[in-house]
């Protein structure tokens, strides 16, 4: 019935309160967030259930705590207990949850009823400002937190301070350990008072700021420890913490006792002609009646409690599991020894003395015998390829092994059948065995207990099993489990290697014969692709890769992926596999790859020039392109032309389709908006070729087939889709694919329109390759040369899982090197460096105290609604939702009226940017305006207008030709402004006429706006462009701006060879919706 009116009370919790202040919008956002958490797997409870319990809240702490009294009935405990759960937000992040009652958060219902009711606290309007207080507190980031713990420092430095002291009082009552704290004051006469006894949660609530470290564990502990919860007898992790601790008293007197912590041993004592072994503690007789009956009410584990008044000290005895066997057989068969058992005793004390302590006197000892050392080191290989290693020294022939430096003294052996011992000097054994292990390869060894030590790289691992198999003089190796070898160099020469023709791909295979057995190609692959030396035969045996086998094969391996049984070789290995064969492996290989070679042999010997019928005259970095494209032709791959927009891809292009214009007709692949200006370059530089524009015209079809060579037909990517049976039918022998970014999406119909044509050489022109996410690559190289980067399962197994989620440096570096040889990037700050300068400007907008109040409504209404939503929506959906959610805010951060049609609030991004604009007039400079909301391009047109701009107008919807002449018309002078959405004109045209750009708000990928601005600074400008960006402030478009870092170093990571891949998950934008505003 309780948790029945608590679901009915969540109901209303749902939604943001009315009249919630919005400062306290964040943290109830954060706190719904949280309990939707918690409410997966624990119930809540009504508010008539949690009135019994206390809430409170710290501000200097910033913690909010929740206690309540449990009942526990055992058979021998009984009473009430604190549970105690609390919260905080260290620097004002993600909330952090602990209870008392030891359940896991996610099914902790006391955390449920934490959160409920500070929930409570946020919505009750008489506790307004107490509600403000923990929102302030709780969200204050980590470096203000500092300064006011510094300014508290401050005021108590000149304060009077009333100094405390804790005592902590031992009692021993039943049998059951208990430990209570007194609370000393200093009085005015400088002495202490008599003190006040307290629960420990009392102690930690009223005096927690200024308790020391270890009396705050201690209480912590005993407030946590309950018995009914606990299997152990007492606290002992409560008293563990006393030891040291300079106050304690017991139930004897207030006389201050010593807490020891020690460890049970035994000792051997001669009595009369028979050996007696009784427990001890640090050479002294324990008592066995004692020990015994403290091991019944102790269990395993637990440090036996002794008070020992007399002594002044209270023991905590540890007791191992063979202390507690050895006492086990005592009791059971006696502890006296006759004098025929003394030499298998002492035999059987001097194994056991590596694992307790045990003292035997020198009489029972025999006669001492040389020191002869012998350093052991002990392995074990784990499944992991992790190696453990531990140090010991054996002090002489048949004694126990020892830490180096630790344990007896005297070790006791038996030689020739009569008992005697070793003297251990401790401190140059110790300094023997560290040397002699020095000198081993334990650079990459991380050390854990003493003489313990872990290597985790299989390489370093292996290579110290290599050397251990010939270890220095005085080193002895064992292996814990089965031993382990490494031998055998495997080089180029001993591997055979097949490439066989399949369907449509190439299938390798191959082996290198060992002793003994064989490893297969695909296991010495894996091996190379993870950059390891050592390949693992058995399960007992390695062998070493060479140096130049393991670079060959990674090569090779970069460029090889696994099918369901077999592997499948690119055809862009080419030059990997020639390299594999010229270092000494055997290659046998099917024709068509034998072709593949030759040709490769063939290109490199091309030294292409530029064809005399280029009307043009190409600057050095293009000839290089076009020999480049000339050489991948003539081997028979597929390219990606990827210069900085502005660069002259399309003349480097030209120069190719002359080339091979007697080879066939050739297909342009466009954008709409580009595909007249290649009609007009192919007549300007290659009036020799015959462009032929594919149109909307119903017989545009047959053209087709009347193709000749020097034809260059230019057709649209929609036209692609429309016409793509009849355009796959015909055979080109040149494909060029404009602005190739439009391919960027594997799964559309014109990517799938685009792979299905027929063409003998293909040609990617894009200045962005890679804008979001790597797998743009795949569908971008899948269309210009199938097959190099394998199938999109492949693919993605291979790269883009690795890379996007595991962050993976080494599958980075393989993508780069197999993309090289077929993707060109050259930017403007290497090879056109006459070309003028860019400056970029972010210029902020501060929004007004109406347009500000507006969008903090929108931004905590937007959280709220998500929030309530979230907990239903799969991954996919919640990424939309969010995504709508921001573009309202994004348009809102333009101006209100996009937000609202109906709103008359000026918008402070409209006035700034015709500012900006007319000073920009009045200085004689033209401007490009973008912005990828045509409905904020119109607001902005008609403010043009009004304040007698010339201005022109390009989106989405203005028909190709149109396009062309009001390009023209801006070239020619004939308007101060163009205003181009973004999408629809950031690509393909020439505005050099501009030396000024103007982006009114960022799009998410900050190429396309880079694309656009290249509009004006691009080959054929000859003055400084200057770009501006607007963005609000306080807005989502901070947050965007933000991350354009992260973009650009994703495609730096791929293409230049930095370390950055990530896109953007449901939960990385809902981040970007729940920021705090700024204060």
């Amino acid at each position: 019935a309780d948790v029945r009116a608590a679901v009915v009370e969540e109901a209303s919790r749902a939604a943001l309160p009315v009249d919630l202040a919005p400062a306290l919008g964040p943290l109830w956002s954060r706190l719904v967030q949280l309990r939707a958490k918690l409410r997966a797997h624990a119930s809540p409870r009504s508010r008539a259930t949690r009135a019994s319990a206390t809430w409170a809240f710290d501000p200097h702490g910033a913690m909010i705590t929740w206690k309540e009294r449990e009942r526990v009935v055992r058979s021998r405990d009984y009473g009430t207990f604190s549970l105690v759960t609390r919260l905080t937000m260290p620097g004002g992040g993600t909330p952090q949850l602990e209870c008392s009652c030891e359940v896991r958060e996610a099914t902790c219902t006391h955390a449920v009823a934490l959160v409920d009711a500070t929930l409570d606290v946020l919505a009750d309007p008489a506790r307004a400002d107490l509600a403000r207080t923990v929102a302030d507190e709780l969200l204050r980031p980590a470096w203000a937190r500092a300064l006011a713990e510094l300014d508290r420092m401050e005021a108590r430095a000149v304060e009077p301070r009333t100094a405390i002291e804790v005592w902590w009082h031992v009692e021993h009552e039943l049998g059951t350990p208990a430990l209570t704290p007194t609370v000393k004051k200093q009085t005015k006469r400088g002495g202490m008072s008599a003190g006040q006894r307290m629960t420990p949660a009392r102690l930690l609530d009223e005096h927690g700021a200024s308790l020391a470290e270890q009396d705050r564990r201690i209480a912590e502990d005993l407030a946590a420890w309950i018995p009914a919860k606990n299997t152990g007898s007492y606290p002992a992790r409560a008293f563990l913490a006393l030891v040291g601790h300079p106050r304690v008293t017991s139930d004897h007197d207030d006389e201050p006792i010593e807490v020891v912590r020690a460890e049970l041993g035994f000792q051997a004592l001669a009595a009369d002609d028979q050996i007696r072994l009784e427990p001890a503690v640090a050479g002294a007789r324990f008592s066995p009646r004692l020990l015994g009956a403290l091991l019944q009410s102790h269990p395993p584990g637990e440090p036996l409690f002794v008070p020992e008044p007399e002594r002044g000290r209270c023991l905590l005895l540890e007791v191992s599991d063979d202390a507690r066997q050895l006492w086990r057989v005592l009791d059971r068969h006696g502890d006296a020894f006759p004098p025929e058992s003394h030499a298998a005793l002492l035999e059987r004390l001097a194994r056991m003395e590596g694992r307790l302590p045990v003292s035997v006197p020198h009489a029972l000892k025999g006669r001492e015998h040389v020191a002869d050392i012998a350093v052991v080191v002990r392995l074990r290989l784990l499944p992991d390829v992790t190696l453990e290693l531990e140090l010991f020294v054996r002090p002489g022939p048949g004694a126990p092994l020892y830490r180096p430096g630790t344990g007896p003294r005297d070790v006791m052996i038996v030689r020739g059948g009569e008992r005697g011992y070793v003297r251990r000097d401790l401190g140059s054994e110790l300094a023997h065995a560290r040397g002699l292990f020095a000198r081993l390869p334990i650079e990459d060894a991380e050390e854990g207990p003493p003489q313990c030590f872990r290597i985790g790289e299989p390489d370093a691992a292996l290579q110290l099993v290599e050397a251990l198999q010939s270890p220095p003089d005085g080193l002895e190796v064992e292996w814990v489990d089965h031993p382990v070898s490494v031998g055998g160099l495997l080089t180029p020469d001993a591997l055979r290697v097949h490439v066989e023709k399949k369907r449509d791909w190439f299938g390798l295979t191959g082996e290198i014969k060992i002793e003994a057995g064989r490893l297969e190609l695909a296991v010495l692959l894996d091996a190379a692709r993870r950059q390891q030396r050592y390949v693992r035969v058995d399960e007992r045996r390695w062998v070493e890769l060479s140096d130049t086998l393991r670079q060959r094969l990674q090569a090779v391996a970069d460029q090889t992926f696994r099918a369901r049984d077999h592997l499948e070789l690119s055809p862009g290995a080419v030059p990997a596999m020639r390299a594999l064969a010229d270092a000494g492996a055997q290659v046998q290989a099917a024709e068509p790859w034998r072709e593949l070679t030759e040709r490769l042999a063939s290109s490199r010997a091309l030294r292409p020039r530029p064809p005399s019928t280029l009307v043009a005259t190409l600057r050095d970095y293009q000839t290089e392109g076009h020999a480049w494209l000339t050489r991948l032709a003539a081997w028979g791959t597929g390219a990606c032309l990827a210069d900085d927009m502005g660069l002259g891809k399309t003349i480097q292009a030209i120069a190719v389709l002359l080339d091979r214009a007697k080879l066939g007709p050739a297909l342009v692949l466009a954008p709409t908006s580009v595909a007249i200006n290649w009609v007009r370059e192919l007549a300007r530089f290659a009036p020799s070729l015959n462009p032929i524009l594919y149109t909307e015209q119903a017989e545009r079809t047959t053209s087709l087939a009347t193709l000749k060579k020097k034809d260059v037909m230019i057709a649209s990517y929609g036209l692609l889709v429309r016409d793509a049976a009849e355009l796959a039918a015909t055979r080109f022998a040149t494909l060029v694919i404009d602005e190739a970014q439009a391919l960027k999406n594997p799964t559309t119909q014109r990517a799938r329109a685009a792979r299905n044509l027929d063409a003998a050489f293909r040609i990617a022109l894009t200045g962005t390759p890679l804008e979001n996410h790597i797998g743009e690559l795949w569908s971008l190289f899948a269309t210009v040369f199938p097959g190099m980067l394998g199938s999109w399962e492949q693919f993605r197994e291979r790269y883009a899982v690795p890379i996007e989620k595991g962050k993976d440096p080494d599958a980075r570096a393989a993508l780069s090197r197999v993309i090289r040889p077929f993707l060109l990037r050259r930017t403007k700050q290497e090879v056109a460096r006459e070309l003028p300068s860019r400056t970029e400007i972010e210029v902020p907008v501060a929004m007004s105290a109406e347009e500000l109040a507006l969008y903090d409504d929108a931004r905590l209404a937007a959280v709220a609604e998500l929030t309530a939503k979230g907990a239903g929506m799969r991954d996919q959906q919640r990424r939309f939702q969010v995504l709508a959610a921001l573009t309202r805010l994004r348009l809102l951060a333009s101006h209100p009226r996009l937000y609202d049609a109906t709103s008359t609030v000026p918008s402070s991004k409209l006035r700034r940017a015709v500012e900006l604009l007319e000073e920009l007039r009045s200085e004689g400079h033209r401007a490009l305006v973008f912005s990828q909301f045509t409905s904020h391009l119109a607001l902005v047109r008609s403010a043009l207008a009004d304040a007698g701009f010339k201005a022109l107008y390009l989106d989405g919807a203005t028909p190709a030709r149109q396009r062309a002449k009001l390009v023209d018309s801006f070239q020619a002078g004939e308007a101060d402004v163009f205003l181009i959405s973004l999408k629809a004109g950031g690509t393909g045209i020439n505005l050099t006429a501009a030396d000024y750009v103007l982006h009114l708000d960022p799009w998410w990928n900050p190429a396309v706006e880079d694309q656009a601005t290249d509009r004006a600074h691009r080959i054929g400008q000859t003055r400084p462009v200057t770009v501006y960006r607007l963005i609000t402030r306080g807005t989502i478009e901070e947050q965007i701006v933000a991350l354009h870092r992260d973009k650009r170093a994703l495609v730096a990571g791929i293409l230049e060879g930095t370390d950055v891949a990530a896109r953007l998950s449901a939960r990385d934008l809902m981040s970007l919706l729940q920021a705090p505003e700024p204060r």
